[in-house]
């Protein structure tokens, strides 16, 4: 299974002795959000077996070779009436319920997917099926009838790389890297040369950050396959999180070139633009981000940063209020959403967010060292310390 991930970072902006200067995107410790499962790029590795089902007529044999090449193709709602018009002929044969079930699961029908490979068991258990349906029950986060069938499909199969591969993903989703990793190493010993596994690898290895490590698996993955996108998302992943900035954009422009499929890599991109003074390169890279996924508030949390260093207020304050319109309950957005505020000289507005801020995460040093800034500007000194304290206290504890 194709694993990618995207690494979002959180925005924090911090007000000091000048406060133009403190546009600096920089992480918020305990108040970055997790991504929900639209933030992650899961593509099924599409593994096609040929499994006997006996003699069938010419003319079956030829519908069966058309809906294989449709959905080999990846047009799976064509492929299934293919599947479809073939069982009422031949009500019994596993293999086109099978296959008809991993068309659903693709297009995400996941329970209907199940259904067939549920039929498909029950008239001929084949280890792939098994593999079929862990994958199913893994997508829809029932992991422990994934790993049941990935056991299963192992016993029955125990040299088939595939469902090893298939459970490091179930693993990954349950956050068990180590687990994860064993299995990801007996599918390479079984298939050295299989760069899509080593591309797994190497995000197991982020995940676990031996960034090192990663590296290392994504660029031997690359070797073996210069047009594997996945391999450079999960390079440039690996190459953000070590700083190195223009090699991590280099790879993310490579895997775009390969599959613009991966326009999820635009609001790393983004960040990376804006961490490189870019900032119209920036701007366009948050646009076809949220073109695509409009509803998601960090997009529009970074872009305003950027509309910040273009000394763009009115696209700016545009933003912070979407993400908040988006995620109303978020602290982060409302301290920097109140540095905007504090820059344009609306320091109500800004006062109001900052202690939205405090109420939604009382553990937010930075709200607290703004706050204090805000109330040295309108000469409130001891409600300044008062603030410089407690963000200090916050800024020394550990965080558990």
């Amino acid at each position: 299974m194709k694993l990618f991930n995207i690494l979002f970072l959180t925005l924090a902006l911090a007000v000091g002795s000048n406060v133009n200067s403190q546009v600096k995107p920089t992480p918020t410790p305990g108040a970055s959000p997790s991504p929900n499962p639209s933030a992650d790029i899961r593509e099924s590795f599409l593994r096609t077996k040929t499994i006997s089902v006996g003699t069938v007529s010419a003319k079956t044999q030829k519908e069966i070779d058309e809906a294989t090449k449709l959905m080999e193709g990846g047009k799976h709602e064509e492929a299934i009436t293919a599947w479809t018009n073939i069982l009422k002929t031949n009500p019994k044969m596993t293999t086109i319920f099978n296959n008809r079930g991993y068309s659903y699961m693709l297009l995400g029908k996941f329970d209907l997917a199940i259904e067939d490979f549920n039929i498909s068991l029950k008239l001929s258990p084949f280890a792939i099926t098994y593999n079929n349906r862990g994958m199913a029950f893994s997508k829809k986060s029932d992991f422990e009838n994934a790993l049941a069938d990935y056991a299963k499909a192992i016993q029955l199969n125990p040299k088939d790389s595939l469902a090893f591969n298939n459970r490091a993903d179930t693993y990954l989703r349950m956050n068990k890297f180590e687990l994860a990793l064993v299995d990801q190493n007996k599918a390479i010993s079984m298939l050295p040369k299989e760069g899509l596994y080593l591309s797994n690898r190497c995000f197991t290895h982020i995940k676990m950050k031996s960034f090192e490590l990663a590296i290392k698996d994504c660029s031997q993955a690359i070797e073996l396959n210069p047009k594997a996108a996945g391999a450079f998302t999960n390079r440039g992943l690996a190459y953000f999180a070590v700083s190195s900035l223009e090699a991590a954009l280099d790879d993310f422009d490579t895997a775009l070139k390969l599959n613009d499929k991966f326009s999820q890599i635009h609001i790393d991109r983004g960040y990376i633009l804006i961490q490189l003074n870019r900032f119209e390169e920036a701007v366009e890279s948050f646009d076809k981000f949220i073109n695509i996924y409009p509803q998601t508030a960090l997009a529009y949390i970074y872009r305003a940063s950027a509309y910040s260093k273009l000394n763009k207020p009115d696209l700016e304050s545009g933003d912070y209020n979407k993400a908040i319109e988006i995620e109303p309950n978020n602290a982060v957005f409302y301290n920097n959403r109140g540095i905007y505020f504090l820059k344009s000289g609306n320091k109500t507005a800004a006062l109001a967010d900052f202690n939205k801020a405090i109420e939604l995460n009382p553990k937010l040093a930075t709200a607290y060292r703004n706050r204090a800034y805000l109330y040295k500007q309108t000469g409130e000194r001891e409600k300044a310390q008062s603030d410089e304290k407690t963000a200090e206290l916050l800024e020394n504890t550990p965080v558990n």
